[in-house]
């Protein structure tokens, strides 16, 4: 199914994928090409630019985040249309149709953004120091490197970090909650709603919660810690499992469904929306093909008694039997 883009939409995309690849020729010819097609064109890409000079001046703190990315914008929602739809709607269609009504939440973060991974890629990030960052799909981070400190940002999604270690140079990742410090090692960081999830491949980290009072604490090699406000959970994993992703798996040892449904998300542009909390709570253990979302999850939903209904195409519905 082809939707056909406004100008504004595509002004948007132009934006992005110019961000992206500055340096790409037959990119920027397109462009051109684009923008002098149709003075509605110039307008919308005029439009775009003034929103991400005002979105560059508005606080991170304002920013919402979500892995979920909406499809479309419809021109004028009318409050007629959407009492139809509630009074029509099932629950399942009722999040379907919310899901497609607002603009991409990860647009704001992409503007923020120095590397961006699209939905179903990733991306290899290498520093001028030699460490180097791999991005799952749909993570995003900033960059600050000078002579005094080497700090990422961790804006959305999750990265595997492979860190040249320099005691005179503190590499440091930074999350809304959490603050990880390399100590020479690869690690793992995921964010997860409103938490963030470490875990060390090789080496050590320490990990401090920004809002806790105690200090922060040493993960080595198949440990993890799970930071949420002031709170926090360890464990172990067999450290092959750690940043499994990056080869196009996807382990589970008990993981929630819920969590095994939003790691899927990034890697396909189909909406999978889950809409039973019972679902969402059960435990889920396998390894799964990443490369083939759909399929993986249809035997994850299969396996632990759920049903995929497709609508359209772009949007699988979850529910249980």
């Amino acid at each position: 199914m082809t939707e056909r883009k406004t100008p504004a939409q595509a002004a948007a995309g132009w934006y992005l994928y110019l961000r992206e690849d500055p340096d790409d020729e037959g990119l920027k010819n397109r462009f051109k090409e684009w923008l002098e097609s149709d003075p509605a064109h110039k307008q919308a890409w005029a439009d775009m630019n003034t929103t991400a000079s005002v979105m560059a001046e508005i606080p991170s703190f304002l920013h919402t985040s979500t892995s979920i990315a909406p499809a479309f914008v419809p021109q004028k929602p009318e409050r007629v249309l959407g009492r139809r739809l509630l009074s029509g709607c099932g629950l399942a269609l009722m999040a379907a149709c919310a899901a497609m009504i607002f603009v991409a939440p990860d647009m704001l973060v992409r503007l923020r953004a120095d590397h961006y991974a699209p939905v179903a890629e990733t991306r290899d990030v290498r520093l001028a120091d030699g460490s180097e960052i791999i991005l799952a799909p749909q993570a995003a981070i900033s960059i600050t490197m000078n002579a005094s400190e080497r700090s990422i940002h961790l804006l959305q999604g999750e990265a595997l970090f492979n860190v040249h270690h320099d005691p005179k140079r503190l590499f440091r990742v930074t999350t809304e909650n959490a603050v990880i410090t390399d100590i020479g090692t690869i690690f793992d960081v995921r964010m997860e709603g409103a938490a963030t999830v470490v875990a060390v491949r090789e080496g050590s980290v320490r990990v401090i919660a920004r809002r806790s009072p105690v200090a922060g604490r040493d993960l080595r090699a198949g440990e993890w810690e799970r930071v949420s406000g002031a709170a926090s959970a360890s464990g172990v994993v067999p450290v092959a499992t750690i940043g499994a992703w990056r080869d196009g798996l996807l382990v589970a040892r008990n993981e929630t469904f819920g969590n095994m449904i939003g790691a899927l998300r990034p890697w396909t542009s189909t909406r999978i929306i889950l809409t039973d909390r019972k679902l969402s709570d059960k435990r889920v253990t396998g390894t799964y093909n990443l490369h083939q979302p759909e399929a993986a999850l249809r035997q994850i939903v299969d396996t632990y008694g759920g049903h995929v209904s497709s609508w359209a195409s772009w949007v699988d519905i979850v529910s249980a039997r």
